[in-house]
């Protein structure tokens, strides 16, 4: 009898974690909401040869000089990504900025029209589990 007792115990302490988890989750789900005002935006310049640490440094300063900049600049061999305000300024325009202050061989990094034009996260399928049970938690609360 006290085995029995013990396993219905750790029976209902499983399933009482679990639907906690489970209403957790339609809590988060029900009240995300997208940012309205997303405005910061990442873009890549190609360049033709790696960076040594003087020209890294010189190209970030140059970068944070122009304004909608931000200071998250990340060089790695012949590639930057640098963060902007999509407000004040735009990837052509930074590049176009960017080619002025120095003799730079490099391209604008631009998406293939194939992926510009997706509308969700590539990692998340639209036929999937997670994003239907998304989509159908989102419907009975709003």
């Amino acid at each position: 009898m006290k085995i029995n007792k013990k396993i219905k115990i750790i029976l209902l302490s499983i399933f009482g974690i679990a639907f906690l988890l489970f209403a957790i989750l339609v809590y988060h789900i029900a009240n995300a909401r997208p940012i309205e005002n997303a405005t910061i935006q990442i873009s890549r310049i190609d360049f033709d040869k790696p960076f040594d640490s003087l020209s890294t440094e010189k190209v970030k300063k140059h970068l944070l000089s122009i304004d909608g900049v931000k200071s998250d600049i990340i060089v790695k061999n012949n590639v930057v990504v640098y963060f902007h305000d999509n407000r004040l300024a735009d990837s052509k325009k930074v590049f176009n900025q960017l080619m002025k202050k120095d003799n730079y061989k490099a391209s604008r990094f631009v998406l293939p029209a194939s992926l510009a034009n997706k509308q969700v996260c590539p990692v998340i399928q639209k036929d999937g589990l997670s994003y239907k049970f998304t989509k159908f938690v989102q419907s009975v609360f709003n």
